[in-house]
């Protein structure tokens, strides 16, 4: 066997120390590393959250897309609640959130309350400075409902515009007044114009809501002149196609409305 001088086995021995010392610095840093990571992940899981879009993401119509299921499986612990903050966004709105959240609970088979929810209303909330004044609004469902629920007070549709000016809808012969012409109705001079979705009769609530802009509002009386700017149209959703379960995309009553 080599012999080392005394002087080389110290310098080693030195060396064996130092390279120890290292070793368990940079273990001990590592476990503070992980320790630190862990601690900042449960403080800030508050802070962390996910935002879905449902249509074309989550659902095609009534269709769940089929990872989406198995996506919110491991949303959810063992009991059904979302281990992060969980809120859904679409540009639907001919609904209440209480309605869509029903709806996403059926099809995505977790717990989905009201308050997860964001229709393209929504945000109509915080217009505060039109809720006091008398809108017309269009779309289908609930929308008195629906306005009320975002804040209007005064809400006229399109079925009370028709009623108080039958002469106003006549591209549908059948909804023609058939003998006498009823004298039209007084409503309050519409101040504003909210869609909230598609109508079910475009040719109506195109003609009624141009009958509206035309007048300023007052859509009984002749036009005597153009207003511009007009009285202003809060639009929910301004998406110029969509598809749901069709092979091929859908025009909007949005679109038609800017033409």
């Amino acid at each position: 066997l080599a012999m080392f001088p005394r002087s080389s086995v110290c310098r080693l021995g030195w060396r064996s120390v130092r390279l120890s010392r290292k070793a368990t610095r940079a273990a001990a840093s590592a476990q503070t590393l992980r320790r630190y990571s862990t601690d900042v992940c449960e403080r800030d899981r508050s802070l962390f959250g996910l935002l879905f879009d449902i249509d074309g993401v989550l659902v095609r119509g009534r269709t769940p897309i089929p990872a989406a299921k198995q996506c919110f499986r491991n949303l959810v612990d063992g009991d059904g609640k979302y281990k992060v903050p969980v809120v859904f966004v679409t540009n639907a709105g001919n609904s209440l959130r209480e309605t869509k959240a029903e709806q996403l609970s059926h099809l995505l088979e977790v717990e989905v309350s009201a308050d997860q929810v964001v229709l393209s209303h929504s945000p109509l909330r915080v217009f505060t400075q039109f809720h006091e004044l008398c809108v017309l609004v269009s779309g289908q469902g609930p929308v008195v409902e629906v306005a009320h629920n975002v804040g209007f007070k005064n809400v006229v549709t399109i079925d009370m515009l028709r009623e108080a000016n039958p002469l106003l809808d006549v591209v549908d012969h059948n909804r023609r007044p058939k003998d006498m012409i009823p004298p039209s109705k007084d409503l309050p001079p519409i101040d504003a114009v909210v869609l909230f979705g598609e109508p079910v009769r475009w040719e109506t609530n195109l003609q009624l809501i141009t009958d509206v802009l035309l007048t300023n509002g007052r859509p009984g009386n002749p036009v005597t002149s153009l207003h511009y700017p007009h009285i202003p149209v809060l639009a929910c959703n301004m998406d110029l196609l969509w598809m749901a379960e069709a092979k091929n995309p859908r025009s909007v009553f949005q679109e038609r409305c800017d033409h």
